[in-house]
């Protein structure tokens, strides 16, 4: 009786001495049961990596597994790597070279239950390789009133290493979009078939009120409320462009529904589905300010306002620091936490809120944040006016947050849309719960909507991202049709400051040498250079390895249309490893002049005569696709791989064609006479 006496205590003073250590609670046998906690040190010397099991001492009986797979791997791919006895500390991976990243799970044998924990870890992964295409899906009618502002999203996404495709969608007034999203849909499909088959778009950003697609039937909702069933909004149909969607049924119940769109009828165009039919083509997020009432500003101004922020992040105005925070909550939530802010800033950097009231202002006297998972409590719009949301990300788990397709009146529907028209730090907002609440991959440098895709494809079948069951966090819940995500999916958390100052000059005739004033960033380790044949294409490395001065000379010189791109490197240190994180791309324009070759000819896209009397003449190689909008916003005409139009049938006016090619994107403003 007294040797387990003094077990106890001793027990008690060692969990308390580790908790001492922690900015969070957590407590083994009341809450997080369903977790195991678990961060990623590396070695480079030999190359190793270190899982540490940071809850180790609440676990001394119960044996644990790891598994292994590739970064992005499905359900099927985890291979077993060890199995440990309860109490282990941590448990080292020889099995990794310098650049490998490989998805961890620790599994946690409890006898009746079981838990997870996860991290992706790497040693020195690069992450400044080119990303992919990304596909812009615009409102077409602020095509002209954002216009400076779009321009400069697609600059930063191209200086983040994208190659990006705007497309233009008719916008539809209300909330039913009935076929419009037929014929969205289609454009996207276009874009994906259009692309290289070893470069097919990645992400979706959805940009003001493009048509809403809607689908579900009576299925329990996830937040319980029978009201809540039905047809909600689905950009997942936009993102899964291979999934099978059906509107063969009814859905008009006796009940009042919270939201009278959501009855369903079969030829509707609001779609039978109430989980996802297959695994995302896409990691898709929407930025849509109609009908936010909350606000003074028009719906245009709330679209730039969060455009300008989005670009004041890329090249870091404000320093959001490398620290995480959430609050207690719904269990399904906060374990999600646990799961997701421990990989990014490791348990050193993850806080504990456990004030009751006004979140906004704590955050501000702790932050700012990566991210602030609330958990629970719909988030009062007055508190982030006055007090700001100095958090990246934000997440919160309240009933009829799934009702985003809606005019936001103050009331709990619609907010979520409306917390990203505040004037705060905040440029993702999620409804946690059962929908996204699993991100970890962001530790390792991968966009946050990725992260988020991941977690929308999970379901029993593939176990792509195993979790214990919890109320309302079963295979009932999961892989739903209605998750969403707001905000730009192509964000990567832990900001890098840019160079500034980048000149050129001409060397011998022939080469060209840039400079450039140093990052003010810690631990930068050196620079990449890249070169594309426009402003907007697809800008390959040129630097073999990192350029450690401020200056680099190009001998290789091509065509006087170059663009040169320089990114400043940190190698980035998290919960997961270490990484080489790039900063956003500062550009110019080479200005030596050499004769015209080829390569000036493709990098051009020329419409003329403009003005036009009808036929008008496209000078440019490898078309795609040509969108021709009016002045309203409308498409009114699409022809693939042609070099002549004719508009010949269309009323006089202005008229925008958007032209698509290999290695180009451009829309030119011309006028029908």
């Amino acid at each position: 009786m007294l040797k387990s006496l003094v077990t106890l205590i001793l027990l008690f003073l060692f969990s308390n001495s580790i908790n001492a250590q922690w900015n969070f609670t957590f407590n083994y046998n009341s809450a997080g049961q369903r977790v195991a906690l678990v961060t990623a040190t590396v070695s480079e010397t030999t190359p190793s990596i270190t899982l540490n099991f940071i809850d180790y001492i609440y676990n001394s009986s119960d044996p644990f597994q790891i598994y292994r797979r590739p970064l992005h791997g499905n359900g099927s791919d985890w291979i077993l790597q060890a199995s440990l006895t309860g109490g282990t500390e941590n448990w080292t991976d020889t099995n990794v070279n310098i650049g490998d990243v490989w998805e961890y799970q620790v599994k946690r044998d409890m006898g009746s239950k079981f838990a997870t924990g996860y991290v992706s870890a790497g040693i020195r992964y690069d992450q400044t390789n080119y990303k992919g295409r990304i596909i812009v899906l615009i409102d077409a009618t602020m095509s002209t009133p954002l216009s400076s502002e779009l321009a400069q999203l697609k600059r930063d996404l191209t200086g983040e290493g994208w190659f990006v495709t705007e497309v233009y969608a008719t916008r539809i007034e209300g909330w039913d979009s009935g076929d419009a999203v037929v014929q969205v849909k289609q454009q996207l499909q276009d874009v994906w078939d259009a692309a290289p088959t070893n470069d097919k778009p990645s992400h979706l950003f959805v940009i003001g009120h493009v048509p809403i697609p809607r689908s579900g039937l009576d299925v329990q909702p996830p937040d319980g409320h029978q009201n809540s069933n039905g047809a909600l909004g689905s950009d997942s149909y936009y993102a899964d462009l291979d999934g099978v969607y059906t509107d063969n049924e009814t859905f008009d119940p006796t009940y009042e529904l919270f939201d009278l769109n959501a009855r369903n009828f079969p030829n509707d165009y609001k779609w039978d589905q109430d989980f996802i039919p297959s695994e995302l083509e896409l990691a898709f997020g929407r930025i849509d300010f109609y009908e936010i009432g909350s606000y003074g500003e028009t719906e245009v101004q709330l679209l730039k306002n969060y455009l300008d922020r989005l670009h004041n992040y890329r090249i870091v105005v404000t320093d959001m620091e490398e620290k995480t925070a959430f609050r207690l909550g719904w269990p399904n939530s906060y374990d999600g936490s646990y799961r997701s802010l421990i990989p990014i800033s490791g348990d050193q950097g993850v806080y504990l809120e456990t004030g009751s009231s006004n979140h906004p202002l704590w955050v501000k006297n702790n932050g700012p944040f990566q991210a602030y998972l609330q958990n629970s409590q719909a988030p009062i719009l007055s508190e982030w006016n006055a007090d700001g949301m100095d958090a990246t990300i934000f997440g919160s788990d309240q009933s009829y947050w799934g009702h985003w397709a809606v005019p936001e009146t103050g009331a709990e529907v619609g907010r979520i849309r409306a917390l990203l028209a505040a004037d705060t730090q905040c440029l993702v907002a999620l409804w946690q719960s059962t929908a996204i609440n699993v991100f970890y991959q962001p530790g390792i440098g991968e966009t946050f909507g990725m992260s988020c895709k991941r977690i929308m494809d999970h379901n029993a079948t593939n176990n792509n991202i195993e979790k214990p069951e919890e109320p309302y966090d079963t295979d009932d819940f999961w892989n739903r049709t209605h998750m969403q995500y707001h905000g730009d999916p192509s964000l990567r958390l832990f900001q890098v400051y840019p160079i500034t100052n980048l000149t050129q000059t001409v060397v011998n005739d022939d080469q060209l040498q840039l400079n450039w004033t140093a990052s003010i960033e810690d631990a930068i380790i050196g620079y990449h250079i890249y070169k594309s044949s426009s402003e907007f294409g697809e800008f390959q490395k040129i630097t073999n390895s990192l350029v450690t001065e401020t200056t680099f000379t190009d001998v290789n010189i091509s065509n006087s249309n170059e663009w040169y791109m320089v990114r400043a490197v940190k190698l980035q240190v998290t919960g997961s490893g270490t990484y080489l994180n790039p900063s956003k791309g500062v550009f110019i324009q080479s200005s030596l002049v050499l004769g015209l070759t080829d390569n000036n000819l493709q990098s051009k896209i020329n419409i003329y005569p403009n003005p036009t009397s009808g036929i008008v003449f496209i000078d440019a190689d490898n078309i795609k696709l040509i969108e021709v909008i009016n002045s309203n916003g409308q498409i009114v005409k699409r022809i693939k791989r042609e070099n002549t139009l004719d508009l010949s049938n269309q009323a006089k006016g202005i008229y925008f064609i958007n032209v698509t090619t290999d290695e180009n994107s451009k829309t030119i403003k011309i006028i029908l006479k």
